[in-house]
């Protein structure tokens, strides 16, 4: 199990809540792979901790679905979920549409110039959990001006259920490329205050995601 060297400063309220979230964030960012098995012992002498609160944390993590016990008792990482992701997509094209919809007549050169930005950086970029982040960073911004809360949660809940997915999806340089196309198209659309033509590169933005993810996932096969 190629378990990351520790470097986090952040501060937790307890053993069982640090362990959740490192591990947590590793399942969903990396480096633990789907069916990669998960050894309490090792995680817990990485992260300084008992045995308890990391076994607390991975039934926690399997009832969010992340983690599973195997039929030898093992815990491993959770499969893809690829029977929900098509849904998740769709459900996340009309709501990111929407997003870009509402945000595009009140966008503000501060917005414009910081998703200038992150585009440029995803266009340079080849790292997958990085072009991720990047991604996700790129359309916050929009999601933030669009100026409805419930939305911003429904889409970040969505996003963090295909997280595991996309990590898999941006290891190819043709999707890369891709997706970058795209979100120039979006951000001229926003650039240009079009509600119309935002709300249409978002929505293809995410469909075409799904599609090239499931080439991705079917060619594996």
């Amino acid at each position: 199990m190629p378990l990351p060297r520790m470097k986090t400063n952040r501060r937790y309220a307890s053993a069982q809540q640090f362990a959740y979230e490192e591990l947590r964030h590793w399942i969903l960012n990396g480096p633990l792979e789907p069916h990669e098995v998960v050894r309490d012992v090792e995680i817990a002498e990485l992260l300084g901790v008992s045995r308890t609160p990391v076994r607390e944390a991975l039934i926690r993590l399997g009832q969010e679905g992340l983690v599973e016990a195997s039929a030898s008792r093992m815990t491993r990482v959770a499969g893809l979920p690829l029977d929900r992701a098509p849904h998740l997509f769709q459900v996340g094209a009309t709501l990111d549409a929407m997003a870009a919809e509402l945000a595009a007549p009140k966008m503000t050169e501060a917005d414009l110039q910081l998703m200038e930005s992150l585009h440029e950086s995803l266009g340079q970029t080849t790292a997958p959990e990085r072009l991720s982040a990047l991604d996700e960073e790129f359309h916050l911004v929009y999601y933030r001006r669009a100026g409805n809360p419930v939305l911003i949660e429904l889409l970040e809940s969505i996003d963090e259920q295909l997280r595991r997915i996309e990590r898999h999806s941006w290891g190819y340089r043709r999707i890369q490329k891709e997706a970058h196309e795209e979100h120039r198209t979006l951000l001229d659309a926003l650039r240009a205050g079009d509600a119309t033509a935002a709300g249409e590169a978002a929505r293809v933005n995410w469909l075409r995601s799904w599609e090239r993810g499931a080439e991705v996932f079917n060619s594996r096969e």
